[in-house]
């Protein structure tokens, strides 16, 4: 049987149509739709679009076939909240909405400092996820306290909502999804309903955890659907991360560098997220990589535009990257343009700048050796003995395009690491957890 994978992704939506072999039959991409400052978070815009984009894509790549597997992975920490009848009542909030750092003028305090409070202390270390202003417990917060919420309502993980609205029934929730959002206690593999309670205050409905399979009829063809996993799991089961002797450095729109464990760990620093067959990852997410690199490509775009020049993006990143093997100045460059784990700040700086050092190849150069700087940094804090680590796994745009960054991060190892750079690693991810369901 044929396996359908969906990857929504914070940059693009793919698809690919798998035979039992692992071979990518077809292949499809679409651009994501960019999240805005200043959108409408009532208003259902962008989930109804990216409902119809998904549901083309499936019924695209089902064509040909009376019986497929239908496996669907999300960008980790974003949610819908629903009617009953599962149309929308918010608009997709993704981790990119940093609502919990916004200070309510009835507490004088954001969500995020509201759920640091000692009392909460260990269910946000047993959820696994340090508080962060863009998860999904603290944006809940921030709806709460300005009004928003209503009873009734039903929460969703993006790709949870996404089979709601392909199947028409209610999904079950796999771990990978349901530990996302910062509400589930990893001890008890159960939602935790003390923290629900302060962040959410009224009746909101949250989906059964489990694995099991939704099956259904559409226009003659069925589909077996697995609960939707999250895009960092799939990635690095698609990978091959398979004991702890190895490494993931998952580079692309978000970066996470990670291992396997067999039990949680619970500390700070880290996370601790299911995967899959009952182990765990340690990981450290949010590192700047291609969201911090944008910075710098919406300036460069920004200078030609005033020129009348018009250039590809692609041809941007090309020479952008290409230029900075010429640089040997010592810009610093810091990438804390968002919520991270390197810094406490969320606004970027360049210094250091010598009277002749401010060119685009010292410039570059500055600013991968940064972001290399970062990922090795997280590294040496989920496995900090170094000779352990036998084979280092690349993957995400970032990972495969970047040469220089790959060659920084082995260098940090023995000289006989082994380094694997792997293409389709959340399709291929998305394909073997459907095999192995």
């Amino acid at each position: 049987m044929n396996t359908i994978a969906i990857d929504c992704g914070a940059s693009f939506i793919k698809g690919a149509l798998i035979n039992d072999n692992g071979d990518i039959i077809a292949q499809m991409q679409k651009q994501a739709l960019a999240v805005c400052e200043d959108e409408d978070i009532l208003g259902p815009v962008r989930i109804c679009k990216l409902v119809v984009v998904v549901k083309e894509m499936i019924q695209t790549l089902a064509t040909g076939n009376d019986e497929v597997k239908l496996c669907i992975s999300n960008e980790m920490h974003g949610f819908i909240l629903a009617y009953g009848d599962g149309s929308p009542f918010t608009d997709y909030i993704s981790w990119q909405k940093e609502f919990g750092a916004v200070k309510d003028e009835n507490h004088e305090k954001s969500a995020v400092q509201l759920l640091a409070q000692d009392e909460f202390k260990d269910e946000i270390l047993k959820s696994g996820m340090p508080l962060r202003a863009g998860l999904p417990s603290a944006n809940m917060r921030f709806l709460k306290d300005k009004g928003y919420l209503q009873n009734k309502m039903y929460f969703y993980t993006l790709g949870d909502y996404l089979i709601r609205c392909f199947t028409g029934v209610p999904p079950i929730c796999h771990p990978s999804n349901a530990a996302a959002p910062g509400l589930y206690h990893l001890e008890n593999c159960k939602w935790n309903d003390r923290l629900i309670e302060f962040v959410c205050g009224c009746d909101i409905e949250f989906p059964e955890v489990g694995l099991q399979e939704i099956r259904v009829n559409r226009n003659g063809i069925i589909y077996h659907v697995y609960p939707a996993v999250g895009d960092q799991q799939a990635a690095l089961l698609g990978s091959g991360l398979m004991n702890e002797q190895e490494i993931s450095f998952n580079l692309g729109t978000g970066a996470q560098v990670s291992r396997l464990i067999d039990a949680p760990e619970f500390g700070n620093g880290y996370q601790i997220r299911p995967y899959f067959k009952g182990r765990y990852i340690k990981t450290i997410p949010h590192l700047p990589s291609g969201r911090a690199l944008n910075v710098y490509i919406r300036f460069f775009e920004d200078i030609f535009e005033k020129f009348h020049i018009q250039l590809d993006r692609d041809k941007i990143w090309e020479v952008l990257i290409d230029s900075a093997e010429a640089g040997r100045s010592g810009l610093i460059c810091d990438m804390s343009f968002f919520e991270n784990p390197i810094t406490d700040y969320t606004t970027g700086s360049i210094y250091n700048i010598g009277e002749f050092d401010l060119s685009l190849a010292n410039l570059m150069s500055g600013i991968l050796k940064q972001m290399t700087d970062n990922f090795i940094w997280a590294a040496d804090q989920i496995q900090p003995e170094r000779d352990r680590v036998k084979k280092i796994l690349f993957s995400g745009g970032i990972g495969k395009k970047i040469g220089m960054i790959r060659e920084q991060i082995a260098a940090h190892y023995s000289n006989n690491v082994i380094t694997q750079i792997i293409e389709n690693e959340t399709l291929i991810g998305l394909y073997m957890y459907g095999k192995e369901s």
